[in-house]
């Protein structure tokens, strides 16, 4: 007991959202492993195994909502550093979400504004902690900012870029040591994703979603992996970062010809226009994603983003 409350007041606390998920336990992972950290892992609900596994791991583990800002302030009392990710397509697909949906309103915007306050609500959580130090909060790109209008329907990506400038523009002081990371292009999406990335043809040739042009430059990432290390690095460094998180930025056909090597099955991307694998929900918000990836870049030309490279504490990934 004695041992265990002098690790505690002496450890710095690091809050972490999604704790059970791929980007969140990422985050766990690399911190445990630090003495002068004390892990407080978030998650919606204590007693899923997922949950268990981690407290018998003895992480300590405490229940909060993104929708319950109440729940928040409680998880973040005392935190010198907080770790925030949101859901989109978690939000999506929970029914309890679904049926928060307005009369005629698509699922895919209603997940937009849910996902958005979830945002919001970090930012005024955080604000309260007097103790706080560093807020890391996984964002994306600005699409329909920074490709003019041109792309407006990547709610995905949206919701996490306005609560990022929400934060930005309400609390100032909190912005000053608030770090953003944009997590890259999951090389997980090549595993399990509702996107059938890769599919192989009648002749044996696995065929790539070609959406996606061959010369559009990606950051690759292992986020299972890669999330807890670059987070680390944010927290070491001052704040006031927007990151472009990968371990390997390379063309869209680069890669597949990397894979088909690796792998010793032939692959190409796919050159018909109709590619399966994508559920109806899901074309416009693809082809708007993928569009502007070719157009604009992954990070569509933010001219604050950072490498990393640029991290003065880069981890080896």
């Amino acid at each position: 007991m004695g041992n265990t409350y002098h690790q505690e007041m002496v450890s710095k606390v690091i809050v972490v959202i999604g704790a059970t998920g791929v980007q969140g336990r990422s985050v766990v992972d690399t911190f445990r492993k630090e003495s002068s950290w004390t892990v407080r892992a978030v998650t919606r609900n204590e007693s899923s195994e997922k949950a268990k596994a981690l407290q018998a791991e003895g992480i300590q583990t405490v229940t909060a909502n993104l929708d319950d800002p109440t729940s928040l302030d409680i998880a973040f009392k005392g935190a010198s550093a907080i770790f925030s990710v949101t859901d989109f397509w978690g939000t999506y697909f929970s029914p309890e979400n679904q049926a928060k949906a307005k009369p005629e309103q698509k699922l895919i915007d209603s997940a937009y504004e849910l996902e958005l306050q979830q945002g919001k609500n970090v930012f005024d959580a955080a604000a309260k902690v007097k103790t706080l130090e560093r807020l890391v909060f996984s964002g994306l790109s600005h699409v329909s900012k920074w490709s003019k209008g041109k792309y407006k329907h990547v709610p995905q990506y949206e919701a996490k870029a306005v609560a990022a400038e929400y934060g930005q523009a309400t609390y100032p002081e909190l912005w000053k040591m608030t770090s953003i990371i944009q997590i890259g292009f999951y090389l997980e999406n090549f595993l399990a994703s509702p996107v059938s990335f890769h599919k192989k043809d009648e002749s044996g040739v696995v065929q790539f979603l070609g959406l996606l042009k061959g010369d559009a430059l990606l950051p690759f990432i292992a986020a299972t992996h890669d999330t807890g290390p670059l987070t680390r690095a944010l927290v070491e460094v001052d704040g006031g970062k927007n990151l472009m998180a990968y371990r390997g930025l390379i063309t869209y056909d680069d890669f597949i010809s990397l894979w088909s090597r690796t792998v010793g099955i032939p692959a190409q991307r796919n050159a018909s226009p109709g590619d399966p694998g994508l559920p109806e929900f899901l074309v416009e918000e693809v082809k708007e994603a993928f569009g502007y990836m070719a157009d604009f870049g992954y990070g569509g030309g933010d001219p604050t983003l950072v490498h990393p490279k640029d991290v003065s504490i880069t981890p080896r990934l």
